[in-house]
């Protein structure tokens, strides 16, 4: 089962190529910063540590990291939203007291109000200056400009694609006159071309500040981007962080002088691209034998079986194939990529020497073989995973049945770092297929399958 071929929208390159502006003073300090949560049963959850950045004036900043990093935390704490735990931020040299005056958010998932029309929604953001009527309006209609709202002012949100829903939400982040635009994954919830023109619209927005600023306007000098997409990051950003996760820690960071437009088949673009995707492969799978914990719980990666026999039929036909091409014939981003190969690694039907995705002998056997001995085969790897001997021990010990919140809560007991609903979907996706768990959506419950194959 082949996985679907690669799309790409088309490139409208920029008239002339331009080159990003030297870094000017440094706006906002982030000094040693920690962050931890606590969880609802009290145990403390250390999401950052030792975070030490800065954001200078005219400079595309790219935090880079994989789900669990402390992006979004960064993010927050950065804008204001969240005081950190220990650690200081500076704003000008000054410590940052409240929201940051300087900042202004666009999040992932638009939080637009649905009662109100697309100019109220912009409207938002200058509510809590008290200003007079008409500058509002003023204001608001050259954010509505900016963006391209022109003609959806009377529009409610139910009425507005993805990609439309989005600018409104760079608009009521514009509309206050943020010298540093900050977005929180702002393209990750639209679909491929939509997101390729709002990436073109945010970089023109950013190299346009100097023509605003012979305006007499207040534009965004600096953005701050928050992104899980190693493509997105080279192809948008001057500078690029790379987090390690559990907790985030700063791993890398990369300088980007390219010249807008990026053609990403230039040399240049793909060096960075692959010393960043070297960086974070060796980070999430680095090629070294370690000594396997028996007691400890493995982390399931976000893969179903459907993507996992795909990709295994994907490598089959080579034996071997790099990470970054399996993505590319995916049309799948490199991090979702990454969750299929370490899936397939921890059931021991691939191996990832360096950059590489390799085939095992019983991944080979997993692929040819038909449903019902693929299901014995799978039945087998599970049992011994830590994670379905816990789970299996569970069921026996309840009846051979256990409710799915119940299950929610154990896992974000152990695993804290984790999405525990994802996980435990994934389980559940995985068991199922094996026949060695079932779940009841009417009874919202986990329960032992009876009929499972033996594991012999």
């Amino acid at each position: 089962m082949a996985l679907p071929p690669i799309t790409r929208g088309p490139r409208i390159p920029a008239p002339q190529a331009v080159t990003p502006l030297p870094p000017g003073k440094e706006m906002i300090e982030l000094r040693d910063i920690g962050m931890t949560f606590v969880t609802p049963s009290g145990k403390p959850l250390p999401v950052l540590e030792h975070i030490n950045l800065t954001v200078a004036e005219n400079e595309f900043l790219c935090i880079l990291g994989a789900s669990g990093s402390g992006k979004s935390t960064i993010l927050r704490i950065l804008t204001g939203l969240l005081k950190p735990t220990i650690g200081t931020v500076s704003v000008d040299g000054k410590p940052l007291r409240g929201n940051n005056p300087y900042t202004a958010i666009v999040f992932q998932s638009f939080a637009l109000l649905p009662w109100l029309t697309v100019e109220e929604n912009i409207g938002l953001g200058l509510d809590a200056l008290h200003a007079p009527r008409e500058r509002v309006k003023e204001r608001v209609k050259r954010a509505i400009d900016s963006v391209g709202l022109e003609g959806f002012e009377e529009a409610y949100p139910k009425e507005l694609s993805g990609g439309m829903k989005q600018r409104v939400g760079i608009a009521r982040a514009l509309v206050v006159d943020p010298r540093i635009l900050c977005m929180d994954e702002p393209f990750s919830a639209l679909d491929a071309l939509t997101a390729e023109n709002l990436r073109s619209e945010v970089l023109d927005l950013f190299h346009s500040k100097d023509d605003d600023k012979a305006q007499g306007e207040s534009p965004v000098s600096s953005v701050v981007m928050v992104t899980h997409s190693i493509d997105e990051a080279v192809e948008m950003a001057s500078r690029i962080i790379v987090l390690d996760a559990h907790p985030g820690r700063i791993k890398a960071e990369f300088l980007n002088p390219m010249p807008y437009p990026r053609d990403p088949r230039s040399q240049e673009y793909l060096d960075l691209s692959s010393r960043i995707h070297a960086l974070i492969t060796n980070t999430v799978l680095p090629f070294t034998e370690e000594p396997k914990a028996v007691s400890k719980t493995e982390i399931i990666p976000a893969a179903n079986i459907e993507e996992i026999l795909g990709l295994l039929e994907v490598v089959a036909t080579e034996g071997r194939q790099g990470i970054g091409d399996l993505a590319e014939a995916a049309s799948r981003r490199f991090d979702e990529t990454l969750q299929i190969v370490k899936a397939a690694e921890l059931l021991s039907f691939a191996e990832t020497p360096g950059q590489d995705v390799v085939i095992t002998p019983l991944g080979k056997e997993f692929v040819e073989a038909d449903v019902n001995d693929q299901k014995k085969l799978l039945n087998r790897q599970l049992r011994g995973l830590r994670t379905f001997q816990i789970l299996l021990e569970t069921l026996a010990q309840n009846e051979g049945k256990v409710p799915y919140e119940v299950l929610i809560e154990d896992f974000a007991t152990r695993m804290p770092y984790e999405d525990p609903a994802q996980l435990l979907d994934t389980v559940i996706d995985w068991g199922r297929f094996a026949e060695l768990i079932g779940y009841r959506p009417k009874e919202d419950e986990v329960y032992l399958d009876v009929g499972e194959p033996t594991s012999e």
